[in-house]
């Protein structure tokens, strides 16, 4: 669950600490009908193309869309729904743009901050290569004197999705490919 549900469920609205778990659910309904940044919709518009009815919208007296007017005629009325459904059509382009920009924008941050962890160099067949001994991660003390690296190798080839199959030196193909983050020149 988000950060903000679970502080949510924790307070009521005096601020004061209640049994969480009966607020689990206004907690989800209010983050399904709040607007979310990434989208600039609410997921329960994105789904079914309008906006919740809620029960202060009833107390109030709202309308939940504009346009209608006391006696319009059937084709009036007609004309505005088809037009309500197409504008659902348009709002949910708008908001397949703007999720598509806002994770442009995050992957942009993502390599920023990540830059000095992100593998940046493509071995060549032929390299010369060591391979991270994985297995000691898992572990601390029982494999503290074992290699943490393993060969040298010779790369092979690169995979499509950047993972490299290597050969021993007497050219004994490894039959698995081992990702880049293992690999050390």
């Amino acid at each position: 669950l988000r950060e903000a549900i679970i502080k949510s469920c924790n307070k009521n609205k005096f601020g004061r600490i209640t049994s969480w778990h009966e607020q689990i659910p206004p907690a989800l309904f209010a983050d399904r009908v709040t607007v979310n940044r990434s989208t600039g919709y609410s997921p329960y518009y994105l789904l079914h193309g309008l906006e919740p009815l809620l029960p202060f919208d009833l107390f109030e007296a709202t309308f939940m869309v504009e346009g209608f007017t006391s006696g319009m005629s059937t084709t009036d009325l007609l004309a505005l729904r088809i037009r309500q459904l197409h504008k659902h059509d348009d709002d949910l382009e708008r908001a397949a743009e703007m999720l598509k920009k806002t994770r442009t924008q995050s992957k942009a941050q993502f390599m920023k901050r990540f830059a000095h962890r992100l593998q940046k160099k493509e071995y060549k067949p032929g390299d010369l290569v060591l391979i991270r001994n994985s297995r000691l991660e898992s572990t601390v003390t029982r494999f503290k004197f074992d290699p943490r690296y393993l060969g040298p190798y010779e790369v092979v080839k690169r995979t499509e999705r950047g993972n490299y199959f290597v050969k021993e030196l007497d050219g004994v193909l490894h039959a698995l490919p081992y990702a880049s983050f293992r690999l050390m020149a």
